[in-house]
């Protein structure tokens, strides 16, 4: 397996920084969500992905070691910067995963971008505007901090929060990783607001139809964040889609299931 290489490409006002793994002759372009960066993806998913892929992943402006160009966004200015990935480190053309705001970004990839996308893969996403379905009441207050709150805190608190139920408890050691992750990268709270307000005032529901990438949805269905009924909607509306439900797992698959997000992934990527 080829070295992780690393770089940076221009996208209008900012340079976005990116990282790859694997020398597979087909790459996988992975967006990551709200208030992440390319280590949020955690070691073992990207490496599974890297036996048979070449997979790139990059932190969105204001994120990891990109631009810290200040918001506001909008959800197709990030579409326009995972673009630019695709274009400066894929050849122009990728297979691309999305998660979360993530999934928001890769269906702008899809409406604005279509020669771009080989297949689309959209986890733990929704469709934006009023069909979406809201996360559950206890969820938002954690996302944010509480004035004082240690930083280290702040991550326990989100993840436990959108992890599915009892996650945390049983894998702490996991979830310590993601906290150092997080804490190695921090990403601004200004950069939070600003990718919020993106979401917030992007509605792709009417669009979904648009979509010719052959599409694979993928959701947990104890998701409090972005509940599965989002999954149903997205898949319903997209042409041809398919949904796969993973059983018992929150709103970070690639952290709480790793090794069974992969294969689902690969699978649906090798068909012909």
């Amino acid at each position: 397996m080829r070295a992780v290489q690393r770089g940076a490409v221009r996208s209008g006002d900012a340079e976005i920084a990116w990282s790859s793994l694997g020398d597979g002759s087909e790459a996988i372009v992975l967006i990551i969500g709200l208030g992440g960066w390319s280590g949020d993806w955690g070691t073992i998913f990207p490496a599974q992905l890297a036996e048979r892929f070449r997979v790139i992943m990059f932190d969105n402006r204001g994120t990891g070691t990109s631009s810290r160009v200040p918001g506001p966004y909008t959800l197709p200015q990030l579409a326009r910067d995972a673009a630019a990935i695709i274009d400066g480190v894929a050849d122009g053309r990728a297979h691309v995963l999305g998660i979360s705001m993530g999934g928001m970004i890769a269906q702008h990839l899809a409406f604005d971008h279509p020669t771009r996308l080989r297949k689309l893969l959209l986890l733990s996403t929704h469709c934006g505007g009023s069909r979406a379905v809201l996360p559950r009441p206890h969820v938002l207050p954690a996302l944010f901090p509480e004035p004082g709150m240690a930083a280290a805190d702040v991550v326990r608190r989100r993840f436990g929060a959108i992890a599915a139920p009892g996650w945390a408890e049983r894998f702490p050691e996991l979830l310590e990783q993601r906290v150092q992750s997080a804490l190695r990268a921090p990403t601004p709270l200004r950069t939070w607001r600003a990718q919020v307000d993106a979401i917030l005032g992007d509605d792709r529901y009417e669009r979904l139809d648009e979509i010719e990438a052959p599409t694979l949805v993928v959701h947990g269905d104890a998701d409090a964040l972005v509940p599965y009924g989002n999954a149903e909607t997205l898949a319903r509306r997209i042409p041809g889609a398919r949904l796969v439900t993973l059983r018992g797992v929150g709103h970070l698959p690639m952290f709480e299931a790793p090794e069974e997000t992969a294969r689902v992934v690969r699978a649906f990527l090798e068909e012909r």
